[in-house]
Order: structure tokens, then C-alpha cells, then sequence
């Protein structure tokens, strides 16, 4: 409708011109002739046409052109000399060669028709690939016999493209909307009719796919009840948008109500005024999700009432070692709440004495992945220090450390019963030592006085002067441990050859073992500085230790070697009983015994391992051991030899 009003504009602006071109004439004794000169811009007085901002173009019935306006010119990059009296189609080099142009043109004339909004695709020279729309017509001239195409031409390449987008854009939403593995609706007007939906949501609403322009309601009546009317109105009414979250919705699917979860976001659709016209329904199914989250809690409920029962102290702290929970036996141990305890530090509760070994332990823990093992003394809420045993472990996922558990078990009465311990023991060897040491000095002396003599009561003798000098071991043990826990043991260092003090050793125990097979390999001389009797005391608890362990065989080989340059080690390996792993971590702890095959410990008390750790240590030395079960054990010490 508007390019015919402007088809017709310009015919009244053509019989404007020619009724002043006419005047003109007559005024200056001219006669017009339009044959000869149809219209001739040189002769006009107005620049209407020119003037006019659509490319015109007039053609005569060759479709030659008799005339064009600057806007055609400007647009199509030609000139006058090149346009004017030229076939439409030789314009600028034949670039207006338009078959499809030239037999529409051409029909035209004959058939007394026009040409409304025909559109031309064309690579153009000048101006490169263009979209044309073309409006043209026969018009008639007033005492002109010859017939005349007024065309008018617009370059719509801009609109075009607008529209090829606006396809492309309509077509991926299509692919998009109804390809998408969300569940997508769009309801349209206050009653919700169902214009968009889906595959997936329409699976879900398991009603078919005849839903489409039905009003949603009526589709799924059961939302009713489920107030899912007063949430549609309030966004249709208000604009605001909802979202939902792992929402309950019970659907009739296929005939049978079932309960299902869903994400979902209703969001208001505006036109172009911006007025609310529906409402979009984007929402994902998160059934198997919820039902999960609910066994999550309810697993997790289930494991702090659990933890909650225990008397163990638990806590659990992220992969930074940061505590985020303790259960019920920590709260009612430090007498804080679950925030109060969670925000503080855990100095607040450990004895400033194990401050600094406890944070040494935890960061190498924490950098390492290593399990805390420490005892340690913590604060109840009467502000008193109370002996723990604390381990913690890290709980890992494809080998990264996710987060740590730590149990603490109150070991007070423990560490209270073995301080009694070593106080009796102390004592009874301070008792013992003065009457065992008159009972060695008598025996000593009544083999002096039958040093001479053959008597029956010598071998006697000397097995109680064995048995004394058992005992005597036994006591100077216990009254080690005691200078250990006190820290008053003194080490006397001084110059001597390991390899004769190990050889010393091996004699004085073979002396009173005849039915043992001590063999001694030296791979190596050296002299150490050392406390003499302190190593003596651990390669005798060593070799005694093969003894005891080997029932079955007597065979125990020492070896005296360098492990590196700048150490040196000493091994004791038997063929008896071996350890079993679990033993391993705990034989040089105060009092613990290896258990024989029927159950029964081995005689003594468990602390001669424990005091050659000790001594080692304080020589800054290691002790590395090595066992399997039936297999037998060798035991090795090492020593720097660059003892200060």
C-alpha cells in the first residue's frame, strides 16, 4: 500500500513539472515536443525530482532511460553519461543485467501491468552483492503518445539481512527450545494455554503430545491443589520472577500419581510494549538428585547420632585440617557449643607443654598425608588437663586428601596406673638393689673359698651367680626407665673399639650360654664415641632378645659394618618366632610383650626395647627392624660416627 502512494507521489510531481515546463514554453514562444525530448533535465525549473530520496529511474518503451534522480546516481555509483539514453540493462558496464529483471520489465508494457515490491538479488560491480525492491508502472503523459515504466528502486540489503538473522535466530531458538534436555514450556495469556512444549517436559507430563494450545491447568489439574495457580498469577500479575529448588510435585503420568522433584524458574514473557502476555517454564527434573539428598541426610543424621553415642571425642576438619564438626562426648568434655569450639583454636584446649611437638606432628601430617598418633594432655571445662590418646586419619578421593577424622580417648586413669607402676618399680629396685648386691658379693666369695677345693656346690654356685646377675639387670632396667621418664639418665661418653666391645659381649654371654651359637662377623673396624656400658646394655638386649625368641634353634648372627661413610651399624638376626606387623609398631613401647603361638607373653617386663630406643636416640641413632613371622627378626642399630 505505501509504494503505490508513492507511485502515485511522483506521477503528480511528473504532471506537476510538465505543466510548468509547459508554461514556460509558451511564455518563451517554445513549443515541448515530448517526443523528441520527452523530458529533458536540462529544461527543468524545479528540482523536485531530483530531490526525491528514492532512486527513480524513467524508461521509455525501449527501457531506455530518459531519466534518473540524484539518489540514483548516489546510491548506484554511476554517472550521467553512462545512464542517460542507455538501456536499462547496458547501465555502468552491463551491471544491470538482470534476466530475471529484463523479462519482468519487458511484460509490463503489453500487458498494462505494474511491478509492486519484486525483489532483485544482484552482485552489483560497485557496490557488491545488493537486495532490490522494485515498484514500477506504466504511466501515461498527457499529449504524449508514448508510453512511459516509472521505478522507483530501494536498497532493502540491510532489512534483508535483518531478516536472514531474525530466521537463523528463530531457527537455532527451535533447535534449541525443542532439542534441550531441560523441560521448557511457554504459556500463553492469564489462563496458561500451552504454546511451547518440549519433547522433554511433555514426557514428563506424560499426557501426549495433543497438549499444545490447551490451557495448562486443564492438562494437569492435579497443580491445583498444589498452589501452583496462585504461583502462575502472582508472576502473570506482578512480573516477579520464582524459583523453586528440589520441589515436591505430584503428577498423574500415565495414569498413575507419582511424586517427582524439580529445579524450576517461572518467568514472565513481555511483547514489545513490555506488557506481561505469558509466562516460560524452565525447569529440570531432580528426582533421582532429591531422593539422593535425602538418603545423604538421612546416612548422615544416622552417623552423628551415631558419633554422638560414642565416648570417643570425634571431630572431623576439612583437607586443611580446619575443624568444621566434634561430637557430643568434645562438647560435653570442654563445656562449649558447636560454634564457640568450632571457631577456636585448638591450642585453646591442648596443655602449652605439647603445644609445639602437637603442631610440629600436624603439619607434617598435613603435608605428608601421614596419621596422627600423639598423646597429649587437654582441657575439660573445670580447666583441668586430662591425659588423651589422639589419632586422626585422612579420608581421600582418587588420592587427594578430602578431609581428616580424629578420635581422643581419655587415657588418664592409663597414664595415672603406670606413674604407680613406675613409682613401685622405682622403689622396689632401689629395695632390691642393696640385698642383691650382698647376695653377689657372698656368692663371690664362698667360690673364692672353694676355688681349690672339688666340690659339688661350685656349679651351683655359679648358676645363682647367673641368675643374680639376671636380676641385677632386671633392676638396673627398671630404675633406667625411671631415670628416662625423669630425664636424669646421664650419658659418659669416651673412646673405645666397638668391634672388641661387641666380641667382649658375645664371650661373657656365651660364657653363661653354653648351648648357644653366637657367630660374629666383622665387615668393618671402627672406634666410636660412646657411652660404653649404654651400647653394651642394648647389643646384650639384643642378642638375649634372639635368644629368648629362637626356642627352637639357638643360632644368632651379630655383624659389625658401615652402612655409609659416615655411620656405623650393629645387627643381631635370629631364626625363631619373627614378629608379626602389628607387633612391630608397638615392641618399643613401655611394657608391651610379644605374644608366643599359644598366646602366652615371654617372660619379662617390656622394657628392654624400650630403653635401647631411648639410648640410641640419645646417641642420635636409629634402630630399623626387620621380621616375618617363622622367618625370625634381625634387629640393627646405627650411629653417627661424629659423636660430640
Amino acid at each position: 500500500m505505501d509504494k503505490d502512494l508513492r507511485i502515485k507521489e511522483l506521477e503528480r510531481e511528473l504532471r506537476l513539472v510538465k505543466n510548468k515546463l509547459e508554461t514556460n514554453g509558451r511564455n518563451q514562444s517554445h513549443n515541448f515536443s515530448l517526443p523528441s525530448s520527452p523530458i529533458n533535465p536540462s529544461h527543468l525549473t524545479s528540482s523536485i525530482l531530483e530531490n526525491i530520496h528514492a532512486p527513480l529511474l524513467l524508461l521509455n518503451n525501449k527501457l531506455e532511460v530518459v531519466f534518473a534522480n540524484k539518489a540514483f546516481y548516489e546510491n548506484f555509483q554511476v554517472y550521467k553519461d553512462e545512464t542517460l539514453g542507455q538501456p536499462l540493462f547496458e547501465i555502468g558496464s552491463s551491471q544491470w543485467d538482470i534476466p530475471e529483471l529484463r523479462d519482468v520489465l519487458e511484460s509490463i508494457l503489453p500487458q498494462k501491468n505494474k511491478l509492486s515490491n519484486f525483489e532483485v538479488f544482484h552482485d552489483f560491480e560497485k557496490i557488491g552483492e545488493r537486495w532490490i525492491l522494485l515498484n514500477a508502472r506504466e504511466i501515461d503523459i498527457p499529449d504524449v503518445s508514448e508510453s512511459y515504466i516509472l521505478m522507483t528502486l530501494e536498497d532493502i540489503t540491510r532489512r534483508k539481512k535483518a531478516e536472514s538473522r531474525l530466521i537463523k535466530s528463530e531457527q537455532l531458538f527451535h533447535e534449541m527450545f525443542y532439542s534441550s534436555t531441560s523441560l521448557l514450556a511457554i504459556f500463553k495469556g492469564p489462563e496458561y494455554i500451552i504454546e511451547k512444549a518440549n519433547d522433554a517436559i511433555i514426557k514428563v507430563w506424560g499426557k501426549g503430545k495433543d497438549v499444545i494450545g490447551k490451557p495448562l491447568l486443564e492438562v494437569l489439574p492435579e497443580l491445583k491443589d498444589q498452589g501452583f495457580q496462585e504461583l502462575l498469577d502472582n508472576v502473570f500479575k506482578t512480573g516477579e520472577v520464582f524459583h523453586a529448588h528440589q520441589l515436591p510435585v505430584d503428577l498423574e503420568i500415565n495414569g498413575k500419581m507419582e511424586t517427582r522433584y524439580f529445579d524450576f524458574t517461572y518467568q514472565p514473557q513481555r511483547n514489545a510494549k513490555g506488557e506481561i502476555i505469558g509466562v516460560a517454564d524452565i525447569a529440570r527434573d531432580v528426582t533421582e538428585e532429591a531422593l539422593l539428598s535425602q538418603q545423604i541426610q538421612k546416612s548422615e543424621k544416622e552417623f552423628r547420632g551415631l558419633v554422638d553415642f560414642m565416648p570417643h571425642k570425634i571431630s572431623i576438619a576439612d583437607e586443611d585440617g580446619n575443624a568444621i564438626f566434634y561430637n557430643k562426648s568434645w562438647l560435653d568434655y570442654t563445656g562449649m557449643k558447636m560454634d564457640e569450639i568450632v571457631e577456636s583454636h585448638w591450642t585453646e584446649v591442648v596443655h602449652p607443654d605439647h603445644t609445639e611437638k602437637v603442631k610440629k606432628e600436624l603439619e607434617e601430617c598435613l603435608s605428608l598425608g601421614k596419621t596422627l598418633d600423639v598423646e597429649l594432655k587437654l582441657k575439660d571445662k573445670n580447666g583441668n588437663y586430662k591425659w588423651h590418646l589422639c589419632k586422626a586419619i585422612a579420608l581421600k578421593d582418587d588420592g587427594i586428601i578430602t578431609s581428616w577424622i580424629s578420635s581422643s580417648i581419655e587415657i588418664q586413669k592409663l597414664k595415672e596406673e603406670e606413674q604407680r607402676k613406675e613409682d613401685f618399680l622405682k622403689l622396689v629396685s632401689h629395695e632390691l638393689k642393696t640385698p642383691v648386691t650382698s647376695i653377689k658379693g657372698y656368692v663371690q666369695l664362698l667360690q673364692t673359698i672353694l676355688n681349690n677345693q672339688d666340690n659339688k656346690a661350685k656349679p651351683y654356685l655359679n648358676r645363682i651367680e647367673t641368675q643374680i646377675e639376671r636380676l641385677i639387670r632386671l633392676i638396673s632396667e627398671m630404675l633406667d626407665l625411671s631415670r628416662f621418664e625423669q630425664n636424669e639418665l646421664e650419658l659418659h661418653k669416651e673412646k673405645f673399639s666397638l668391634n672388641e666391645h661387641v666380641e667382649y659381649i658375645i664371650e661373657d654371654i656365651t660364657y653363661t650360654h653354653k648351648d648357644v651359637q653366637i657367630e660374629l662377623e666383622h665387615l668393618c673396624e671402627c672406634e666410636i664415641m660412646a657411652d660404653k656400658d649404654r651400647i653394651g646394655q642394648v647389643i646384650i638386649n639384643f642378642i638375649t632378645n634372639a635368644l629368648k625368641y629362637s626356642p627352637d634353634t639357638k643360632r644368632v648372627l651379630v655383624k659389625v659394618f658401615r652402612k655409609q661413610d659416615d655411620n656405623v651399624a650393629v645387627s643381631v638376626k635370629d631364626f625363631g618366632i619373627g614378629i608379626q606387623e602389628k607387633d612391630i609398631k608397638r615392641i618399643f613401647n613401655r611394657f608391651y610383650r610379644v605374644s608366643a603361638k599359644n598366646e602366652e607373653t615371654y617372660a619379662g617386663f617390656g622394657i628392654g626395647l624400650y630403653l635401647s630406643n631411648k639410648i640410641i636416640d640419645r646417641h642420635n641413632g636409629k634402630i630399623f627392624v626387620d621380621s616375618e613371622p617363622g622367618e625370625g627378626s634381625e634387629f640393627t642399630f646405627v650411629l653417627p660416627l661424629n659423636q660430640t
